[in-house]
């Protein structure tokens, strides 16, 4: 993952609920709101999967027993309006 956001190139192997489980785990390391810019864990893996073009059908992420629900696409365009040219 480091590769990718440093180099800012598309893992084209990449699996999109693994990247997002990595995510996840950076957001909670980060801590509370102030850390993630003011977003959610849910809406900061949408934001980050955004900014990476990848997992756009992506509804959550499978941890252990339970599936963690992610933000969808439309909540953090509202948000991040900067985001639409990405897409």
């Amino acid at each position: 993952m480091w590769h990718v956001l440093a180099k800012r190139t598309a893992d084209t192997e990449a699996v999109p609920e693994m990247v997002a489980s990595k995510i996840i785990g950076w957001s909670g390391r980060l801590g509370e709101e102030e850390g993630r810019g003011g977003l959610t864990t849910r809406q900061f893996v949408r934001y980050h999967s955004m900014q990476l073009k990848m997992g756009d059908d992506l509804k959550g992420v499978r941890q252990g027993r339970k599936t963690r629900p992610l933000a969808s696409s439309e909540e953090i365009l509202a948000l991040r309006p900067e985001l639409t040219s990405v897409r």
